[in-house]
């Protein structure tokens, strides 16, 4: 190694690869795996490879081939490999670890298909990157630990495989130059060579001026290799590295070519990107001309991996990382009317299904989505009303074109990368329009279709001049096809065309669509909302939020969304579970709950998430009160001692691992800022860098603790539910004073989001009020948490202080404060974060919220089903919440002097942990209400309490002659009043 290090230093003076590990010595390699997952190690007799041999045995998960291998990274360099294998399509990482082994840099390929044989990978220094860890100089400079992995693949992976590993090597390479020298270009008959002196490394072609018929590369200017037989102006190639470019074209003046090097083309997005600014304003989706966009879910409950989605802008995404249909309307005169000359409104038909409202001086076109059929086979179902606004007659033509690109934009890049959608082929025949996988039936005969390759251009120009489409294959599988249908409308007339996937009948389309309409309006109309005109967008967002959740759902999996997040996280579904229980959705809750408990590893560890991979290994110490909480809290409100019993050894077990951690906290001479709490873990997304003692996974302990110990007692588990109660008040001491012990560390006066960090983090603190209900804590602390809270968002809603983004998983404080009795405050912020639903109209948040609507990032899923809990959780404690302290329903207390002056309050059928609750507050014409207790909880053991939030004089409250006295801003019912007179005071 020293020889070689010196090498390095001496690069000019060095030819050829070190030999880092020849693999022939399997003495420093170690294996792995995660929980559940076989790994050992093996030498291959015909080869003599190093393999690794793993077997995810159902779960998700990883094995590891591991060694220490120090080393000193050159500025620029080629990492040289010998891989095979066999098995599934599995994820492949190579990782790079620093001495701490909290830093990490990767070489990540997902789904990679090993070769057979033995065959030379090669790894340049920008394929790899940073994966996680603290450290603020993210550039790779030294590392001390070497593994290749093998991760279950989304897709087709896991099951039992090997991975081989031959050599490794290392290549110093020289920077490249600040600027490259010009090419030099040789011109012959038809063709022009492009000699770039040495060596190029490009991952595309921009034809500035010019087009060509054929292009061809080499390194020696004696072999030539075709990389194009039909190029368009953007040409992406993916990496290449060559010397010479022949290009062979028509005509008297060759094309001018220009190189996109990996940064400036990193993918086939980039290339669609620059290509879109070059064409008409409209002819492509805004996410490709640098504009943010939005989007939202179209399908079926429990249908999320075969969703649809809805761009703002009128785009349909036909499945899952599909293609899309994109409307367009071409007046008599020629113009054609897109997005980009439009104004364009949202709504919701039943507060589920998304409407979108083209207005323009000459034509408006209204697009309507929804879907039908079962979950596992859903058909998306398209409608599309033109109306002639003007007040003469019009001829029209609606074009409807196949894209290959998604609704879902390039900077998407979790579980589903965004962007562009193979598209290889397009048929026409019979009336029906397919595509590989694809097939879409429209109600109305087109007056034509017509196709085109990439190659030929995407504009909408293009596609009206390409030929009549009957079959088209792309080589550059970016096909479009366009489908135009010719109305002729009187002023103010409309008509309607539309399609359906599937091979369903598309002449029963409207019926098809009104029965979906209804199916939701009955979903979504268990719980009966009375609000004022100025909470009815709260209201309305209830319901939208509902729809969000079963919508996102797979199967039983409850998902945060279906794209970005298409797997299943227990602390989003415990979430989850507690708004849709509330809101009567009982199946949807004990689907979920059954479904993740056969997850549980053997252990009683509760994965942190699960896909179709199976559990997910990493350490989330939230997770196993998350479990508990929803297995309790499903229990509460059912009654169902079958689901107890059917989850009782789970819960055991979870109990005991969760014992475990805790008690590995709790050694003598522990630090008191960690005594006892849970160990560290990265379950909090802020601590995603390094584990860390987070709050939040003991809050959801606590919670955990406490609903061990009802579930032993419902079911007769005296001793279980004696041994757990002393284990849930050690831990809730112990965590007490873990929290007065860090604020003192620090100097803090509110509660930290980690006891090994003294940050603040108010949102996840949050989980203290609700749903631990740790009532124990220091309350100044408490007070402190959320007095910085409110003073931080408000200067953010003021304008005093500049913010980059915030995450609306926020609501949470509404309902803190609320608890809090906090009630102006909260509405504030309530009344902030429903001006950030985007687009208005359609109810719902983007996981990442920016000042600027346009700024392209990263948005997470849209909806996004946690968030949409988060808010459903936050406006039904606004209405009712449990004090579980006093074992006291409290109502209304989220109701300010405004709505209550503006008209009735009313609930009928708010599912609780103590059964159903009906109630009204009735305004009256003389200034006074009137309290209707409609139906009482039947297992409340405590009392209603009525709150009245705001600063005015109390009313007077009475039960026919009997006076009621309150407690302090709350009013506790009489156990058998059903009607309670408010009358104001003078």
């Amino acid at each position: 190694m020293k020889k070689w290090f010196a090498c390095l230093l001496l690069a000019a003076q060095c030819v050829g690869a070190a030999v880092l590990d020849d693999m022939k010595d399997a003495g420093p390699w170690k294996a792995s795996a995660s929980d559940q997952v076989k790994a050992s190690l093996r030498r291959d007799a015909r080869d003599d490879s190093l393999c690794l041999d793993y077997d995810f045995a159902g779960v998700s998960g990883y094995a590891v081939l591991r060694r220490e291998l120090p080393l000193d990274w050159p500025a620029d360099f080629a990492l040289t490999t010998q891989l095979k294998g066999q098995g599934g399509r599995n994820d492949v990482q190579i990782k790079f670890v620093d001495t701490s082994g909290d830093n990490v840099w990767w070489i990540h390929r997902p789904a990679m298909a090993l070769p057979d044989t033995l065959t030379e990978m090669r790894f340049k220094r920008r394929h790899i990157a940073f994966a996680w860890g603290p450290i603020e100089d993210r550039v790779l400079k030294k590392s001390q630990f070497i593994e290749f992995v093998v991760v279950a693949g989304q897709r087709d992976g896991g099951g039992a495989g090997s991975l081989c590993v031959a050599s490794l090597g290392l290549e110093p390479r020289p920077p490249a130059p600040k600027a490259w020298p010009e090419p030099r270009r040789k011109q012959g008959a038809g063709e022009v060579t492009l000699d770039f002196q040495q060596l190029r490394e490009f991952n595309g072609l921009w034809f500035a001026s010019g087009a060509a018929l054929r292009i061809e590369v080499s390194d020696d200017n004696r072999r030539w290799k075709p990389l194009s037989t039909q190029p368009g102006r953007a040409v992406f190639l993916g990496e290449q590295e060559w010397r010479w470019i022949r290009l062979r074209y028509e005509g008297r003046k060759p094309p001018q070519v220009e190189l996109r090097d990996a940064a400036q083309w990193p993918d086939r997005n980039a290339a669609v990107a620059e290509l879109a600014q070059a064409l008409p304003r409209g002819d492509l989706p805004r996410a490709f001309i640098g504009e943010q966009n939005y989007w939202t879910v179209v399908g079926v409950d429990g249908g999320a991996e075969r969703s649809g989605l809805v761009s703002e802008d009128g785009a349909i995404e036909l499945n899952r990382g599909g293609p899309s249909i994109e409307p367009a309307v071409r007046l008599a005169d020629g113009r054609l009317v897109t997005w980009a000359q439009v104004r364009t409104e949202h709504s919701l038909v039943e507060n589920a299904l998304p409407v979108v409202q083209w207005r323009h001086a000459d034509v408006e076109l209204r697009v309507e989505a929804a879907a039908d059929g079962p979950a596992k086979d859903p058909k998306l179902l398209a409608r599309y009303t033109l109306r002639n606004p003007t007040a003469k007659p019009q001829h029209y033509a609606l074009l409807l074109a196949l894209r290959p690109w998604q609704v879902n934009p390039p900077q998407q890049f979790l579980s589903t990368p965004g962007g562009i959608s193979p598209l290889p082929s397009v048929n026409w025949a019979d009336g029906i329009l397919t595509a590989p996988g694809l097939r879409v039936t429209p109600r109305e005969t087109p007056a034509e279709v017509r196709a085109a390759p990439w190659g030929a251009g995407p504009g909408l120009t293009t596609l009206l001049q390409a030929p009549s489409l009957t079959h088209l294959a792309d080589v550059d599988t970016l096909a479009s096809a366009l489908m135009r249908f010719d109305v002729e409308l009187a002023a103010g007339e409309s008509r309607s065309f539309g399609w359906v996937t599937g091979n369903g009948d598309a002449a029963t389309l409207d019926t098809r669509m009104a029965v979906a309409a209804a199916q939701w309006r009955d979903r979504l109309g268990v719980l009966e909302l009375t609000l004022p005109p100025q909470a009815q967008p709260v209201a309305d967002t209830m319901r939208s939020a509902l729809a969000q959740i079963l919508m996102s759902r797979d199967g039983p999996a409850l998902r945060p969304g279906t794209r970005s997040y298409a797997r299943s996280w227990v602390r989003d579904g415990a979430m989850m579970v507690a708004g849709l229980v509330r809101m009567g959705e009982i199946q949807a809750a004990r689907e979920f709950v059954d479904w993740y408990a056969g997850f549980i590893f053997e252990s009683g560890k509760v994965p942190c998430c699960v896909d179709q991979r199976g559990a997910d290994p990493v350490v989330e110490n939230d997770s196993h009160g998350q479990y508990l909480f929803a297995v309790a809290e499903l229990w509460r409100h059912t009654q169902d001692r079958a689901l107890l019993e059917r989850h009782w050894h789970k819960v055991q077990r979870v109990v005991a691992w969760m014992e475990a951690l805790r008690q590995s906290e709790r050694k003598p001479g522990a630090e008191p800022r960690f005594k006892g709490l849970m160990p560290p873990s990265i379950s909090h997304e802020g601590y995603s860098d390094k584990p860390a003692y987070a709050y939040w996974d003991d809050f959801w302990a606590l919670r955990g603790y406490k609903d061990a110990v009802q579930i032993a007692q419902a079911l007769g588990q005296t001793a279980d539910a004696v041994r757990w109660t002393v284990s849930r008040d050690e831990f809730e001491a112990d965590l007490g004073a873990a929290i007065v012990a860090t604020a003192q560390h620090y100097k803090l006066n509110h509660i930290a989001g980690a006891a090994d960090r003294g940050d603040f983090d108010a949102t996840s603190t949050t989980m203290a009020l609700n749903p631990a209900q740790a009532d124990k804590l220091p309350p100044e602390l408490v007070r402190g948490t959320f007095d910085r809270y409110v003073t931080e968002a408000f200067a953010r809603i003021d304008g005093s202080k500049p913010w980059l983004d915030y995450t609306p998983y926020e609501w949470r404080n509404v309902s803190a404060l609320v608890r809090l009795g906090r009630v102006d405050d909260a509405h504030r912020l309530l009344a902030w974060f429903m001006g950030h639903q985007l687009p208005m109209g359609w109810n719902q948040w983007a996981e990442v919220v920016l000042p600027g609507a346009r700024k392209v990032q990263f948005r997470g899923d849209m909806p996004h089903a946690w968030i949409s809990s988060d808010f459903l959780r936050a406006a039904l404690d606004l209405l009712a919440y449990e004090r579980e302290s006093t074992a006291s329903l409290v109502l209304a207390a989220g109701i300010p002097q405004a709505w209550r002056a503006a008209g009735d309050i009313g609930v009928t059928g708010l599912s609780t942990a103590w059964g159903r609750l009906d109630y009204r507050l009735v305004r009256r014409a003389d200034g006074g209400w009137t309290l209707h207790i409609d139906r009482r909880p039947d297992r409340l053991p405590g009392e209603l309490r009525l709150a009245w939030p705001g600063t005015e004089r109390l009313p007077r409250a009475n039960v026919e002659t009997q006076g009621l006295t309150w407690q302090g801003r709350e009013l506790p019912l009489p156990a058998n009043a059903t009607t309670i007179q408010l009358e104001p005071t003078p």
